[in-house]
């Protein structure tokens, strides 16, 4: 009797053990990072950390997809995400059981935007940015006529530019502003480093 008593209670242990291992190996946080100037995945390396559990620092993939496994259910996490031109920012996340999909807008000043863009085509203060090295690099005399013909001027960043979102942004809304004023042609002239011209 004292044998079969001391069988079930090993039994109801392994069971209850199984039970909290189960649920708690399947509660995951699986995030999406976005941006929140382009609402798409930021044009950067992505670094993710749990906070509470302290986790291993893990990597978004190239959709901007991540995954935090083995956290526990009704429970609350920082999760802190890092990218080049959002610094560091942490979000609360309160777990369900199971997995909870979660997306994650990054934040930034920006300053460069479609709205820029347009103010400084209407105020003659138009640019086509760029992005260099160390230093700048310098108009050529061919560089010197199409800023004079097209009335905007190119500006390189050197190796300390904006967030690329910003970038894509404000030189796609010249580029519709170009080709509505001057046609196509003008593509066909301007220097080859101008970010994001197809």
């Amino acid at each position: 009797m004292k044998k079969k008593l001391l069988i079930s209670k090993n039994i109801i242990k392994l069971i209850l053990i199984l039970v909290c291992g189960i649920s708690y190996a399947q509660t995951e946080i699986i995030g999406k990072v976005i941006s929140g100037i382009s609402g798409e995945v930021p044009i950067s390396e992505i670094y993710v950390k749990e906070l509470i559990t302290k986790q291993p620092l893990t990597m978004t993939d190239s959709l901007g997809n991540f995954r935090i496994e083995y956290l526990e259910p009704n429970k609350s996490y920082v999760i802190e995400i890092s990218a080049f031109g959002y610094g560091n920012q942490k979000f609360d996340v309160k777990t369900k059981s199971g997995i909870n999909n979660v997306i994650f807008e990054l934040k930034a000043e920006c300053g460069y935007s479609a709205e820029r863009a347009e103010s400084d085509w209407k105020n003659g203060k138009a640019s086509l940015l760029l992005i260099g090295s160390i230093a700048p690099i310098a108009n050529s005399p061919a560089d010197k006529r199409f800023e004079k013909k097209y009335g905007i001027r190119y500006y390189d960043f050197g190796c300390t530019p904006p967030i690329s979102e910003c970038i894509k942004e404000y030189n796609e809304r010249i580029f519709e502003l170009m080709d509505k004023k001057y046609g196509m042609e003008w593509r066909k002239k301007v220097r080859s480093d101008v970010q994001y011209l197809n």
